[in-house]
């Protein structure tokens, strides 16, 4: 008898040239049965393009999708069409990357730092430029905001600030360019729920059965993968074409935030929808009650 079958969709994250996918586990846990194990029959694909994803879930061509939360949660307030199954990274804080002129925060004295907007909001950062490197913010030190993660990574690169805030692939890839991570700056800035596991309301519907089985599986196979570096690298040099430094940072820094749980953590999910929707009319424990499957939420 033939299993059930689950069409899974990731997508790369934007500006690194396809290296740095959301989620790789999935191709470890096909290689390793995990999912047959589990009665279900899994495709791993790359579908790149949140809009795609979309179209692909709705015409039936998958029914998964692992997609950054911002882009989900903004899609289920603008149609009530999606819901949550989980979410694979809750938390993975920004780095404080830095040209090699700049050794400690209080090096930034006059110096323009780079960040999202989104991630920006709520965080400390006058308190935190004081009590880290002495300084004030808007007077000493410049922050500007920008609308990408992409950008902030751009200006960067090409030396329009000297420092800036990014997610973690993006500092892998600066550091390979002869910048590098400033060790005394906190984990204050974050994009809360990285990787949300999605699929629309219809499928949940139709097929709760099969997307029980498919979390239980991921779970699973995400401890495989934290258990095994060795497979990973391989899978992120072999398949992904990352240098051996950059698969074990990637392994160790980024890797390390995957929640085998696959729960959505209430507080992220507050954050979350503070940095989307700070003015989105109703109660957030009514918007995740209506998001988010029974059961998949952290209290």
């Amino acid at each position: 008898m033939s299993l059930p079958r689950l069409n899974v969709m990731y997508g790369h994250l934007e500006g690194t040239d396809g290296r740095f996918a959301r989620d790789i586990t999935g191709y470890l846990s096909i290689d390793a049965g995990i999912y047959q194990k589990h009665g279900i029959e899994v495709s791993w694909n790359h579908v790149q393009g949140t809009e795609e994803r979309y179209r692909r879930l709705e015409n039936g061509q998958a029914q998964i999708s692992f997609v950054v939360g911002r882009a989900s949660l903004q899609h289920f307030l603008d149609t009530r069409a999606t819901r949550l199954l989980g979410c694979a990274m809750n938390s993975c804080p920004y780095l404080l990357i830095a040209g090699p002129s700049i050794l400690s925060i209080k090096d930034l004295v006059e110096k323009p730092v780079a960040c999202r907007e989104g991630p920006a909001r709520g965080v400390p950062f006058a308190e935190t430029f004081r009590q880290r490197g002495g300084l004030v913010l808007g007077q000493d030190v410049k922050l500007q905001l920008v609308g990408a993660d992409q950008d902030a990574f751009k200006m960067l690169l090409d030396k329009k600030v000297d420092a800036a805030l990014v997610p973690r692939p993006y500092g892998f890839v600066t550091e390979d360019r002869g910048f590098h991570r400033l060790a005394d700056w906190p984990e204050v800035v974050d994009d809360p729920l990285p990787i949300s596991i999605e699929t629309t309301e219809t499928l949940q519907r139709e097929r709760s059965h099969d997307f029980a089985a498919f979390i239980a599986a991921h779970r699973e196979g995400v401890r495989y993968a934290k258990a095994n570096r060795e497979k990973v690298i391989a899978l992120l040099t072999g398949k992904f074409g990352h240098w051996r430094s950059l698969a074990e940072k990637t392994f160790d820094d980024y890797m390390v935030w995957m929640d085998e749980t696959l729960l959505v953590d209430k507080r992220q999910f507050a954050r979350l929808l503070s940095q989307v929707a700070p003015n989105v009319p109703g109660d957030g424990d009514k918007i995740a009650a209506e998001w988010i499957v029974p059961g998949a939420l952290k209290e």
